[in-house]
């Protein structure tokens, strides 16, 4: 997994939305993106973990112990 997709799912898991998380990927780590890029990559972690929701992603990450 990506350096990318480790923080998106990390401040996902802190509970920042999607909006908040390009803020926070800019200002602490010099990463733009867009919230749409936030979202597409969202939709591949999901199915590349075959999740059915965020929340089961976060739960599926959890037990990998990938957060």
């Amino acid at each position: 997994m990506e350096n990318r997709d480790l923080l998106i799912i990390k401040y996902l898991s802190e509970g920042y939305k999607v909006t908040e998380i390009s803020e926070q990927l800019s200002a602490h780590h010099s990463i733009t993106i867009s919230e749409s890029l936030i979202e597409k990559r969202l939709s591949a972690l999901r199915k590349q973990y075959q999740a059915k929701t965020l929340f089961h992603l976060g739960v599926l990450l959890t037990k990998e112990k990938i957060i």
